[in-house]
């Protein structure tokens, strides 16, 4: 008998009577089933869960965010581009002030200084609202290059005052290594009048000397003795190239002679430290721009003139 078949018949036999446990082997699989379905879901929900974590974290840190935000300050909006034109709104600008003498313009000095460019120097540094009314120059007979200057008689409406402008040159040498001029070396000097820092009118009596940043020789006082019996103010500085100047202001009127004509007023016009200012200007130069001089003339072309001295 063939092998194979006998093998085939000894497991037919064997497996005949076999009673298999049919109830059992589905209920198995069914639990299996399940089990795996429940695994599954709680991967699920396992993933789930991290995702939704995950998002609220997000969610979160959102929010802080926005409420961060809306704690600090609101920035401004950008501001819009500045427009070349005046707005309508705006308020109106203030009137552009005169223009400076050409000789603090920087030009070139290219011609000898006039009284009429004086005129207009201290015109330019005079406050608003006076006016010349009479206009000398005393000086006529001396060369323009040695000495000059101009009398102006000036009314800002509280009284008629003078101003006497000089510029000249210094025979004297000036005294060099730092030391203070005396008496005898310079050509002016605080004359001993008795000082009063302040009382009744006609004001202070004061008189100071002193070197200049530029190494130049001041003096400056409130005197009335200048003129006697005319208050007044002078400054007179000695510049180490050997240049004088001179100016005084005074509160009244001086006839050709030198002598009070009439006291007008308390005090001259100019304060006395915006005098001091008007003096000690760079502008003050025997060489001056040849737009200073033209400007000058068309300026003292409309001041009375009178002759130094008067009749």
């Amino acid at each position: 008998m063939d092998f194979d078949q006998d093998l085939a018949d000894v497991l037919a036999a064997s497996v005949k009577n076999l009673d298999p446990p049919v109830t059992r082997i589905v209920a198995e699989s069914a639990r299996l089933g399940r089990a795996h379905r429940r695994a599954q879901r709680l991967r699920a929900l396992r993933v789930g869960g991290a995702s939704a974590a995950v998002a609220a974290v997000f969610c979160a840190a959102v929010v802080t965010s926005q409420l961060r935000d809306r704690s600090a300050p609101v920035p401004p909006p950008p501001a819009e581009p500045a427009s070349t034109a005046a707005s309508p709104t705006a308020p109106p600008t203030a009137s552009p002030s005169p223009s400076p003498s050409p000789s603090s313009s920087g030009l070139r000095a290219d011609a000898q200084l006039t009284p009429d460019a004086m005129v207009k120097l201290l015109s330019d540094r005079l406050p608003a609202g006076g006016a010349f009314v009479k206009y000398q120059q005393p000086y006529a007979d001396h060369s323009p290059t040695e000495e000059l200057g101009a009398f102006l008689r000036y009314d800002d409406g509280r009284g008629t005052a003078t101003f006497q402008l000089t510029l000249r040159k210094e025979a004297r040498p000036f005294p060099g290594g730092g030391r203070t001029p005396g008496v005898q070396d310079a050509p002016f000097h605080c004359d001993g009048t008795p000082l009063r820092p302040s009382g009744p009118p006609p004001g202070p009596l004061s008189c100071r000397t002193g070197f200049l940043a530029d190494g130049s020789w001041e003096m400056v006082s409130a005197t009335d003795a200048v003129v006697p019996g005319l208050y007044g103010y002078q400054v007179a500085i000695w510049r180490p190239d050997g240049v004088v100047l001179v100016f005084a202001e005074f509160a009244g009127t001086i006839n050709a002679y030198g002598h009070e004509e009439a006291a007008t007023r308390a005090e001259p016009p100019v304060p006395l430290a915006q005098w001091q200012g008007i003096a000690e200007s760079p502008d003050w130069q025997f060489q001056v721009p040849r737009a200073l001089v033209d400007e000058g003339a068309r300026l003292a072309s409309g001041i009375p003139r009178a002759p130094f001295p008067e009749g």
